[in-house]
């Protein structure tokens, strides 16, 4: 997977999954978080969208998983959104 060729940290066993978000998916996870916001108490359409466009890419994207085989105790999953343009890795949301 593309995805490994931008790490050098990914020891031998990693098992990489990964979905394919596209335009319907992305609008889904769109509704989501505008859902979850306005939930908790966020109602200005301006910085909800904000606060949406800030955690969801707009273009097509491929969300990686990596997780680590059964030696590696401890070690979290990583999860990590791929253009599916460029191959190159999305930066998380600050």
């Amino acid at each position: 997977m593309i995805v490994i060729e931008h790490f050098d940290d990914i020891p031998p066993g990693t098992k990489c999954s990964a979905v394919f978000f596209d335009t319907e998916r992305i609008r889904r996870e769109k509704d989501f978080y505008a859902k979850l916001y306005s939930e908790n108490g966020v109602h200005d359409r301006e910085i909800l969208r904000a606060m949406v466009d800030a955690n969801v890419p707009a273009d097509p994207y491929w969300l990686v998983s990596l997780k680590p085989g059964d030696s590696a105790m401890g070690v979290a999953t990583r999860l990590h959104r791929v253009d599916d343009r460029t191959g190159k890795i999305l930066a998380d949301p600050a």
